[in-house]
């Protein structure tokens, strides 16, 4: 009988960090669709993509996978391990969901500054959240994300830092490059950290409330996972 509840609780636990991991990448892709229906610029790496685009032959999707696949590489080198399945998810399913939200056509497109600001700022919290929502269940990270955590847990810093430096550089390199910055290029830069280190806390304590075990998981936001405790080596 323990055997038994003991497996049900296990499916059970399984099932709900899959249903916060996709539950987080559709918030995400909501977010985006939101920013870019702003027209206040994009976040730094698409700014990045975008510049290098220019200077290339190659397109701004091109670029995106490229960096994708060395960021993870780098990601997997550091952990000294493979990605987990969610990394692999990530990276093929957020690009369709946003423009499966795009295709519905719900989120209209927008004049005057106000509403712009409103959508960009909208955005840019329902991105954050969903990452944090996403990264909470660990079983994998975007190469991004896990490159930020990554680095989080073997310096010290907080995710806040790391994810603020991260864009900034990313950015400005874009922007060197061609690639287009707007206001919405620094609320990406200066309010994703924050808001993402928020969000994974929150996220794990809400999970754990559901599960309702007996442990706390420790906090991405406070540095407190190990390397061979991290399921995700994040995109």
């Amino acid at each position: 009988m323990n055997g038994m509840f003991r497996q049900v609780a296990w499916r059970t636990a399984r099932l709900w960090r899959w249903v916060f991991f996709f539950g987080g990448l559709w918030i995400m892709a909501l977010g985006t669709v939101f920013a870019i229906k702003s027209n206040l610029g994009v976040a730094p790496w698409d700014v990045l993509h975008i510049g290098l685009a220019h200077v290339s032959r190659l397109s701004i999707g091109t670029w995106v996978t490229v960096f994708g696949i060395l960021i993870l590489g780098v990601t997997c080198w550091l952990q000294r391990s493979l990605p987990q399945w969610g990394t692999f998810l990530n990276m093929l399913l957020l690009g369709p969901f946003i423009d499966f939200i795009f295709f519905l056509e719900f989120i209209p497109d927008v004049h005057g500054l106000i509403w712009r600001l409103s959508f960009l700022t909208f955005g840019v919290m329902l991105v954050s959240l969903g990452a944090g929502m996403y990264i909470a269940p660990r079983v994998g990270a975007g190469p991004r994300d896990g490159l930020t955590l990554e680095i989080s847990n073997r310096t010290g810093w907080s995710i806040r830092a790391i994810r603020t430096i991260m864009e900034v550089i990313v950015g400005g390199c874009g922007w060197f490059l061609g690639g287009p910055v707007h206001i919405g290029t620094l609320f990406f830069c200066f309010l994703t950290g924050p808001l993402m280190q928020w969000s994974i806390s929150f996220w794990e304590r809400l999970l754990e409330r559901i599960l309702k075990r007996g442990v706390i998981l420790e906090n991405l936001d406070k540095r407190a996972v190990r390397a061979h405790h991290h399921d995700g080596s994040g995109c």
